[in-house]
């Protein structure tokens, strides 16, 4: 007798959706066979098997990217949130799910890796961390609360720093974002169920989200991060200040002497060797009673205080009211000296 077997597989799936990330977790996949044959060249009736059901796991990713394509430069003493160049970065859900997360601002080590090629951390702006849902943190800070994300869906996320007042030309510091999976409407951090057994009536977590850029951040660890840094851009001043005598009325100019009547010229030289323009420089220099203030001017050139150099800068004032000399310099530019000289008597 020979016998015809044929399998046929039904499978009957409920209350599925497929997108990006597959599956939505919980739903119940169903699956029956039946069993066709023949005897004799008969037809004979279907066999059916038992019906599996299993639910759908719940797999965990999430990715952190940064827009800024550079180092975001930005000047000391700037205070959260009144820059407005915060670090931007995005926080999508690649989860099989609708996924609640928090999210976590913190400094990389000095020494880590900036956006900018080349260029490493070398100072933290840890003061006042804040993560916000604008460009202008008009919301206030969002961090470690919790965040709920549609399967597929991305956000768009602000990091403002305070920079430190005694932050100096040069100054680089990684900050990074970090998104943690936590659980449905909480703020406690979600379990990996990964080294497990499998259990087909409930649905297991499964983290599936790669390695970020924050400190400690490994794959498989149910958070992702993303760095981007802020560098500060700003002028970097000296100021030195000198006297000659030009003249005693009694020596020969060269061998002249500082007495009663003698023409002391100062000098005060202003040095930017920064990366950005000095703009608004003004400085004030109190005259001692025993001088009488005679004339001033600010050339466009470091100083010599016996020979002025350079050329008299125009729109560059100095004035004088007792006991103040004001040496108004406007902008001194990157890579530049200009030299205030201020000509007095000793009485």
């Amino acid at each position: 007798m020979n016998k015809i077997l044929s399998m046929v597989a039904i499978m009957a799936l409920s209350s599925m959706a497929v997108n990006a990330a597959g599956t939505d977790y919980n739903v119940d996949i169903t699956n029956s066979a039946t069993l066709s044959f023949n005897v004799g060249g008969v037809a004979q009736d279907t066999i059916a098997s038992n019906t599996d059901t299993f639910k759908v796991d719940r797999k965990v990713d999430v990715l952190v990217a940064t827009t800024d394509t550079a180092n975001i430069v930005v000047v000391p003493k700037i205070n959260v949130p009144s820059d407005t160049k915060p670090l931007t970065f995005t926080v999508t859900n690649q989860s099989n799910g609708v996924q609640d997360y928090i999210l976590s601002a913190s400094n990389l080590a000095n020494a880590s890796a900036t956006k900018d090629a080349g260029e490493v951390d070398s100072v933290d702006f840890a003061t006042d961390l804040k993560i916000c849902i604008d460009a202008t943190c008009s919301a206030g800070n969002i961090s470690g609360t919790n965040i709920s994300f549609t399967e597929d869906e991305s956000k768009t996320y602000y990091v403002f720093a305070d920079i430190l007042n005694t932050a100096v030309n040069g100054n680089r510091g990684s900050i990074a974002l970090t998104a943690t999976a936590v659980d449905d409407g909480t703020t406690t951090v979600m379990t990996d169920d990964s080294a497990s057994v499998d259990n087909k009536a409930a649905v297991d977590v499964v983290f599936a989200e790669a390695s970020g850029d924050a400190s400690g951040d490994a794959q498989y660890d149910g958070k992702h991060s993303a760095l981007s840094a802020y560098e500060v851009v700003t002028a970097t001043i000296a100021v030195v200040k000198d006297s000659c005598v030009v003249s005693d009325g009694i020596s020969s100019t060269a061998n002249a002497k500082r007495i009663p009547g003698a023409t002391v010229r100062y000098t005060i030289d202003i040095d930017n060797t920064g990366s950005a323009d000095a703009t608004g420089a003004s400085l004030t220099d109190a005259l001692q009673g025993d001088l009488t203030y005679v004339s001033g001017e600010i050339r466009d050139a470091a100083c010599n205080c016996g020979t002025p150099a350079g050329s008299v800068i125009v729109a560059d004032t100095v004035t004088y009211a007792t006991p103040n000399v004001t040496a108004n310099f406007g902008t001194v530019t990157v890579s530049t000296h200009e030299c205030a000289y201020i000509t007095t008597t000793i009485n």
